[in-house]
């Protein structure tokens, strides 16, 4: 069964209210909308995951096929990133081209908004 659009897909299931981050969480979902990429940095048992959970949920609307997490704490290899990526979003069965290729096909397929200009830095 396919899931619906705007689901979420990976992030813990939050077990208790989210309380006292509200400014924060407006700033990173700011962030993200000039950005294709942001960054949460911190110690070990920070809220790092449930911050971005919180985001995530407030935003997987904006995105025709959800809002995903891919664990990349375990990869050793950096090799080994697409592959762990295309394995947290559902793409199983890579073609024999490399794992990079076979993951920006298969997301090139997929329909979603105009990105921001790449060529501008963020941050």
């Amino acid at each position: 069964m396919a899931d619906a659009p705007g689901s979420l897909h990976g992030f813990p299931a939050s077990l208790t209210s989210f309380v006292g981050r509200a400014q924060v969480t407006h700033q990173i979902a700011a962030q993200l909308a000039e950005c294709r990429l942001v960054t949460l940095t911190g110690p070990g048992g920070a809220g790092k995951t449930r911050l971005a959970g919180e985001v995530a949920r407030q935003m997987a609307g904006r995105f025709a096929d959800g809002v995903w997490l891919a664990e990349l704490a375990a990869v050793r290899d950096p090799a080994q990133v697409p592959a762990a990526v295309a394995a947290a979003l559902g793409i199983h069965d890579l073609p024999a081209m490399a794992a990079a290729d076979a993951l920006a096909h298969a997301l090139a397929r997929r329909q979603r908004p105009s990105p921001p200009d790449s060529s501008e830095p963020c941050g």
